[in-house]
């Protein structure tokens, strides 16, 4: 009942992690599908505080634990209760009473984003897996660019894994799963606030971003141009195919586009990441999951 395989019409299948208040039944009815590296520390942080933890922002941790939150069987037992056949309760009948909330964001910030947390900030040498066979030249004085440069061929070439670097598309099962937002990282102050008033929650402010918190220095958009161009073209261009459907799916731009990294629907999307339609899918692309590039 959580992990749908396939979606027929009218059902739903599981994203990766979904996270609902442990006061839900208070006419907090908002459902979160979590997304790492699209903000989800800071949603969670605020999910802590309607669930009535007063504390300041950077005073609450260990958001992550799933346990900290509501316990989503009593929602598969509150629609239960409201049928005579309670076998035949879907994903999609127990998630109808909430608004359903999702964030993504830009793929080619959020890699960033994710190489600093998950190597930068966690490696004593900024230097994790594969990058050093990628290339032997880098150093800990190596610049954070050359160090991402190798980071991102390891992401394509599929030696370096993690769920954080995956394409969002698939994780989110954005074409599965009925969403009520699916919000932006580049936007959030905007769109939190309709999340905000949807769900009558208005009242709980949001926090503020890593670099609006005074974490980082430098936000991670303001990086992208001077990490990107120490990328190879086709290294550049196996991110662009690994990341299509995220691309095409949201609208977001490529680093060219002068509205990077925002959306724009304007784009030839055929002409920017290939054929969308195909007369039958190329041997290497499964609909249900993302495209991975080897090492070849």
């Amino acid at each position: 009942k959580y992990g749908l395989g396939e979606a027929e019409p009218g059902e739903a299948r599981k994203p990766r992690m979904l996270i609902i208040p442990k006061n839900w039944r208070d006419n907090h009815r908002i459902l979160y599908s979590s997304n790492p590296k699209t903000g989800s520390t800071s949603f969670k942080k605020w999910f802590n505080r309607v669930q009535g933890d007063t504390r300041p922002y950077d005073e609450i941790g260990g958001v992550h634990a799933m346990k900290k939150y509501g316990n989503i069987e009593d929602a598969w037992d509150l629609a239960k209760s409201k049928t005579n056949d309670p076998d035949s309760v879907t994903l999609a009948d127990m998630i109808k009473p909430f608004y359903k909330v999702g964030f993504m964001r830009n793929p080619l910030t959020r890699l960033i984003s994710g190489f600093r947390d998950k190597v930068l900030r966690r490696t004593p040498e900024g230097i994790k897996g594969d990058m050093i066979n990628i290339d032997p030249s880098l150093r800990k004085e190596s610049t954070d660019a050359d160090k991402f440069a190798a980071f991102a061929e390891g992401v394509v070439k599929d030696t370096i894994h993690n769920f954080h670097f995956v394409p969002q598309w698939s994780k989110m099962k954005v074409c599965d799963f009925p969403y009520d937002i699916i919000a932006q990282t580049e936007t959030t102050s905007q769109q939190i606030k309709e999340i905000q008033e949807k769900t009558n929650l208005t009242q709980f402010e949001f926090p503020g971003s890593r670099s609006e918190a005074g974490f980082d220095s430098v936000a991670t958009v303001h990086l992208a141009h001077e990490f990107y161009d120490k990328v190879k073209p086709d290294i550049m261009e196996a991110i662009y195919q690994l990341y299509k459907w995220d691309f095409v799916t949201m609208g977001y731009t490529k680093l060219s586009n002068p509205n990077f990294p925002y959306l724009d629907f304007d784009q030839d999307f055929e002409k920017e990441f290939g054929p969308l339609v195909y007369e039958k899918d190329p041997p290497s692309l499964k609909p249900s999951e993302p495209v991975r590039l080897g090492p070849g």
